[in-house]
């Protein structure tokens, strides 16, 4: 049975915990100028990339987007009683200065980059904001046998609409440092060991209780015979603390105490890169996760997850990359202790002339709240979201470092749930160019 979606004033209020991300950026991703945009399953969109080496790249763009409901409201719900204006659209203008270094020494590749992306929104001018990314990372080698990695990636951006209903502008800071070192047994056997940690820090007080820190540690065999093919066999330990305490619902209403959200998880996992053929490649992850919560065993949950891709090009003129993806990740809510994403996308993309390229995009994607914590004392219908998004560009080439994007997309989720349906209509072009 339908809730009804007179329910939805209960969501208008700031939450304490970060939901499932429910639209995309209105902001262009960090490191990402193309078409189509990232989406709220973790698809994501066309990178810049130069594909040189041992030079100096400068990145330069602006992008103006077109947003028919900006905030992800359902139909017939008002923004103003949240942001204090009826206009449910705006426009969005973004920026983009970069730089990408590239360089091989010997048997050492080290790479950074940096860039900066200023948004400006029209009408809703409270969010305007300056995003940020910054990288460094060096591929090591010492003789024949020893090789690993070693880099940090710091990202600071505006956490995207819909991700909880507050007049308060989020920014999202990340960091992940990591290292890796390995041994070659055999020409086509190696070991290795690796280590990350991982933070966010959330701008908002509301949402303080997302911020969180990671400590991850890894050991594997890969095999990878010189074919074109290499296969990852790993074990993964990841121990997660919350800093700040959850003590509000969804809602926001009090818990009867402090909820602590820490927990150990374990994974086995493969992760892959195979060619079955000279026009196809097969690339991804997966395997088997289980995540136990220290001081709330009810969050805990398992299952097979799963992401990967396939390109294909037929022909010298078409190509098509399939994704498909499952996920389950802890949710912080009074309904619900994890969601279950599983989803499909599909990127056809046609070379029509010398110079422009057509691209597609179609994804479908359902994600199912699962597990009940037990914090209420009523048994609610467990909420299914279904997310179908349609796109199409044009990619013109003006001059050899100049490019020419536009982009219309349709964003639609159905749900259970009326309080979380709504549908966005996209309109976009941007200009890049490279030097």
């Amino acid at each position: 049975m339908r809730n009804s979606r007179s329910g939805f004033a209960r969501h208008l209020i700031p939450v304490a915990l970060l939901a499932t991300p429910l639209l995309a950026s209105a902001q262009t991703e960090l490191g990402t100028f193309a078409l189509p945009s990232i989406n709220d399953y973790g698809v994501s969109s066309l990178e810049i990339e130069s594909g040189d080496r041992d030079v100096l790249l400068l990145n330069a763009g602006v992008e103006v987007t077109r947003h028919s409901n900006i905030f992800a409201l359902p139909d017939g719900v008002s923004p103003r009683p949240i942001y204090g204006k009826s206009s449910r659209s705006d426009t969005v203008i973004s920026g983009l200065f970069g730089v990408s270094f590239d360089r091989q020494v010997s048997l050492q590749r080290f790479r950074l980059d940096a860039s900066v992306l200023p948004v400006k929104l029209v009408e809703y001018s409270e969010f305007d904001n300056i995003g940020y990314s910054a990288g460094a990372h060096w591929d090591w080698q010492v003789g024949r046998p020893w090789f690993g990695t070693l880099g940090a990636r710091l990202t600071n951006a505006l956490t995207p609409f819909g991700n909880y209903f507050a007049n308060n502008k989020n920014t999202e800071r990340r960091f992940k440092v990591y290292a890796s070192g390995g041994v070659r047994l055999t020409p086509g056997w190696a070991a290795f060991v690796a280590v990350d940690r991982e933070s966010l820090d959330n701008s908002f007080s509301g949402v303080e209780a997302a911020d969180y820190r990671f400590v991850s540690a890894e050991a594997g065999a890969r095999y990878a015979p010189g074919t074109a093919t290499e296969i990852d066999f790993v074990l993964r330990h990841t121990n997660g603390d919350y800093p700040n305490r959850q003590v509000v619902d969804e809602l926001g209403n009090l818990l009867p105490g402090a909820v602590d959200n820490g927990f150990s998880q374990n994974a086995v996992l493969a992760r892959l890169q195979i060619r079955p053929s000279n026009d196809s490649r097969l690339f991804g992850e997966a395997g088997y996760t289980r995540r136990g919560f220290d001081h709330v065993s009810q969050r805990d949950f398992s299952g097979p997850t799963a992401r990967l891709g396939l390109d294909w090009k037929p022909s010298g003129a078409f190509t098509m990359r399939t994704e498909l993806f499952r996920e389950i990740q802890s949710e912080e809510l009074l309904t619900a202790s994890y969601v279950d994403r599983t989803g499909i996308a599909l990127r056809p993309s046609i070379q029509l002339t010398g110079k422009i390229v057509l691209h597609g995009l179609a994804v479908a994607a359902r994600a199912s709240y699962e597990g009940d914590p037990g914090l209420t004392g009523t048994s609610l219908a467990v909420r299914k979201d279904d997310l179908r998004i349609f796109g199409a560009g044009l990619s013109y080439e003006y001059a050899r470092n100049v490019s020419v994007n536009l982009t219309a997309r349709r964003t639609n989720r159905s749900s259970n749930f009326d309080a979380f349906e709504y549908d966005d209509n996209m309109f976009s072009m941007n200009v890049l160019a490279r030097f």
